[in-house]
């Protein structure tokens, strides 16, 4: 079940979207929803690599700018980010400022600066659902060895600092 827990990040979450160790976070998938065009939930994944929280109220997306993802955060400003591990879950929702700003040395990504406004943890009743635990969220293989994809979310996140 879901529960609030403030209008900031987290301090684990927080320190996971630092950018610090993105190898720790290599193959971790981050669910994210925005609304498209007919009002309908629109999910899709983005990795670590592509996420920077400046602060614990301000993450800044790479998105890639002809995605539906970008033209739905275009028209709404708004995003939900779902952060699934084991042990852990939580639903960020923010508003997206705009407009969005290329990645230096990223062709084809936009920044995208979220505000947060909400997160839940979601975590099993004890009542209800005694003994339920997530053990695990969603995960990826790039099919690219492990020091190129730590190479290239380097360039990535290192552009979204440069604009922090």
């Amino acid at each position: 079940m879901s529960r609030m827990v403030g209008s900031s990040l987290p301090a684990p979450l927080h320190e996971r979207l630092r950018g610090d160790d993105l190898a720790a976070r290599l193959g971790i998938a981050v669910m994210v929803v925005t609304a498209d065009v007919d009002g309908w939930p629109h999910p899709a994944m983005v990795s670590y690599g592509e996420l920077l929280a400046r602060n614990s109220r301000q993450i800044c997306l790479a998105i890639h700018g002809a995605s539906g993802t970008a033209e739905n955060l275009r028209r709404s400003g708004r995003i939900t980010l779902c952060f699934v591990e084991p042990g852990s879950v939580y639903y960020v929702k923010a508003a997206v400022a705009r407009p969005e700003e290329p990645v230096p040395g990223c062709p084809g990504l936009v920044r995208f600066e979220a505000t947060v406004e909400q997160v839940l943890a979601d975590e099993a009743r004890a009542d209800s659902e005694p003994g339920a635990a997530i053990v695990d969220g969603v995960r990826f293989c790039t099919g690219r060895p492990a020091a190129a994809v730590l190479r290239d979310w380097r360039r990535v996140v290192g552009g979204l600092r440069g604009h922090a």
